[in-house]
């Protein structure tokens, strides 16, 4: 036990001592976004890396509160405010028009964002108990799209997302009947 003392003492000053240290300040590094695996399993979401902070990011002395997509899309989905603020201005729209003749065709518009109904996106977390599935698919060039559907049917939502810098909703495509 005697021998154990010097030991200890040691370390109590080394503790000591190293608690009064403070660590320097570290520049966060500018990270790339990676492009994720080309495709997921039905619920399954593809990981990707966090967003590289824009000017007006970078001006406020904030990152984007959610750099990771199966974070942000988590949150997207049960958060309007979070909707409203990562919700492209004007946001592409598509749906097919059933009433078109000769027959259905798909329509696209811009929508102003004042114009935009919310929540725009259903939660995907409520998705299995209304029946329906979704799929997230990294596209080539970052962009992140996430398919709901329903089997069976024509009811099929497309949302695709980019990083600008933090992930932002760009385009919904409704391809129901």
């Amino acid at each position: 036990m005697i021998q154990l003392r010097p030991v200890a003492l040691l370390a109590l000053a080394l503790g000591l001592a190293l608690s009064g240290c403070k660590p320097a300040p570290q520049a966060a590094p500018a990270e790339a976004a990676a492009p994720a695996p080309a495709s997921t399993a039905a619920t399954a979401s593809a990981p990707t890396a966090p967003a590289a902070p824009n000017a007006d990011v970078a001006a406020s002395g904030t990152q984007c509160p959610h750099p990771v997509f199966d974070d942000f899309l988590a949150h997207f989905g049960n958060e309007i405010t979070l909707q409203e603020k990562a919700t492209a201005d004007p946001l592409l729209d598509s749906f097919i028009d059933p009433e078109a003749q000769p027959e259905p065709a798909k329509v696209e518009k811009s929508v102003a964002l004042a114009d935009v109904e919310w929540p725009v996106m259903p939660d995907p977390a409520t998705l299995k108990g209304r029946g329906r599935e979704m799929q997230v698919t990294a596209l080539a060039d970052g962009q992140m799209q996430v398919q709901m559907r329903t089997p069976d049917s024509s009811d099929q939502q497309t949302y695709t997302f980019a990083q600008k810098p933090c992930w932002q909703l760009v385009k919904r495509e409704d391809e129901s009947i």
